[in-house]
């Protein structure tokens, strides 16, 4: 937070500045020059170290919040423009998952991970299932009013089928269950777990592929899309990016081409296959998500600070990702039920969306208990004075 960190440095020179000694203000080039002073015997008294990692990832986390919006937004759109969005924002699914797995494994990275056993899943499940559980049961409450309820409401709430964004979070819950397995399994065989990792997934889309064509008939009571097994070189591929930082140093010259390429591919699959232009469990998407990924690491890795806009959209993604549906069915209902019909263009529909969920998220974040419903944690206002 740049606010916060030119505060906390302002204070800092304010109380340097009243000691009777000299004060030195040094800012080093990153943590190697850190250690090589350390080394040499000079120590300092205040350290202010700045994670741009957290810039990135925060940035990571709104793109694909915006590519949500604009996956719902432009579903069953016919034209050539709303299918090219609809398929370049296919990543932002799986790109929850890679943070996922990116941010599990902080403990494993820096070398201090011990398997914390049900602590760990009970705090993190407790972030994810309260808001889970309620909007779920507003979503089904609302079909109903409708008039399309669900036949096994109970059944969909457990299992992420309330609404048609839910599923992920069933699926993030697998993982949250899983995430001390996938730690040990990376800090001792990496390569096996990799290996298994990507036969799974490429199993399951395998499979997924087979049924949306017509070539396997079966019915199963879980779709296949909400089991983690098709998921999980996203997850797995987090923890591993987490632990490696040399792709970190890929340059722009190489990211935007790869993911110019990965984009090409996505959309020459939707034009050969459109029967899975609906999934984003498919092998070029894979591509596609890591390197969406790299480039937007690399473009915000060159950024000292993320702007305020897209802080403030990573800050309430949880929320816009919940509430944004709720918006656009809420809409749907009413212009139906109106004469004349009301129609909206892409834009027009994807503003009234994005607009419409965050106000949502950012009204939760005001509520006494709004982070029961995924709202964010507001921001204490913390008093000048002396450190």
């Amino acid at each position: 937070d740049s606010v916060l960190r030119s505060r906390v440095e302002r204070q800092c020179l304010d109380y340097y500045a009243r000691r009777d000694d000299a004060c030195i203000v040094e800012q080093l080039d990153g943590p190697e020059a850190l250690l090589t002073r350390d080394d040499a015997g000079e120590r300092y008294e205040l350290y202010l170290i700045e994670l741009p990692s957290t810039a990135a990832a925060a940035s990571l986390r709104a793109a694909a919040a915006l590519a949500v919006v604009m996956i719902h937004v432009s579903a069953g759109q016919t034209t050539d423009a709303e299918l090219v969005w609809n398929q370049l924002s296919r990543f932002a699914v799986p790109m929850f998952l890679v943070l996922t797995g990116f941010g599990h494994a902080g403990a494993l990275a820096e070398g201090k991970f011990e398997p914390q056993g049900w602590t760990a899943v009970r705090r993190r499940l407790s972030r994810v299932l309260p808001p889970y559980f309620l909007w779920s049961a507003a979503y089904l409450v609302l079909e109903a009013l409708c008039g399309t309820p669900h036949k096994h409401p109970l059944f969909d709430l457990l299992t992420g089928g309330a609404y048609v964004h839910l599923y992920y979070i069933f699926i993030l819950v697998q993982f949250v269950l899983l995430a001390d397995f996938f730690c040990i399994a990376m800090q001792r065989h990496p390569r096996r777990l990799m290996l298994c990792a990507a036969a799974a997934t490429f199993g399951m889309q395998l499979l997924i592929a087979c049924q949306a064509n017509g070539m396997l008939m079966f019915h199963a009571p879980l779709s296949l899309v909400r089991i983690f097994f098709g998921w999980t070189l996203f997850y797995t591929g987090g923890i591993w990016l987490r632990l490696h930082e040399k792709w970190q140093r890929c340059p722009l010259c190489v990211s935007v081409p790869v993911w110019l390429l990965s984009a090409l591919g996505v959309l020459l699959t939707n034009h050969m296959f459109p029967s899975l232009s609906a999934s984003s469990l498919r092998p070029d998407l894979l591509v596609y998500v890591f390197a969406t990924w790299l480039m937007l690491w690399t473009l915000c890795s060159r950024c000292r600070t993320l702007p305020a806009p897209v802080r403030f959209i990573a800050r309430h993604s949880f929320g816009l990702y919940l509430a944004h549906p709720m918006v656009l069915r809420l809409w749907n209902v009413w212009t139906t039920h109106h004469d004349p019909v009301i129609y909206l263009r892409l834009p027009q529909m994807y503003l009234l969306g994005f607009g419409g969920g965050l106000a949502a998220a950012v009204l939760l974040s005001f509520l006494p208990f709004g982070t029961l419903l995924g709202g964010a944690h507001r921001k204490k206002r913390s008093r000048t004075g002396d450190l």
